[in-house]
């Protein structure tokens, strides 16, 4: 997917205003406007805009772009034991609230895979 469109479907997927953008990558709100609608940025400003995105979001744009999910190219388990005990501790927080999540909205039980 084009850099541009992946950039502005991103935006729609998350719910982020031009201003809110703005107002976080320090951009103006006018250019982020006329980068959506076609007007090419210099690259520093697309990144700023980029860095500017919540992870969840920057995760989804790159994948949009990339044309497949970048969870396909990572190695989760490695990426798990490599990072700090905080991060781990997010991941496990994460996997328990979509685990909730699926049980309360009735999708039937979940099976674990083994553990090795």
């Amino acid at each position: 997917m084009h850099y541009r469109e992946a950039f502005n479907q991103t935006l729609e997927k998350f719910s982020i205003t031009a201003k809110s953008l703005a107002q976080k990558s320090g951009v103006q709100e006018r250019q982020i406007s006329q980068f959506r609608n076609g007007k090419d940025l210099m690259s520093e400003t697309l990144f700023g805009l980029i860095a500017a995105l919540p992870n969840e979001a920057k995760i989804y744009y790159f994948s949009c772009v990339n044309g497949e999910s970048m969870l396909d190219t990572v190695d989760l388990p490695s990426l798990i034991a490599q990072a700090p005990p905080q991060k781990q501790a997010e991941a496990l927080h994460l996997i328990a609230e979509i685990f909730a999540k699926n049980i309360r909205n009735n999708t039937g039980i979940v099976e674990l895979p083994e553990a090795v």
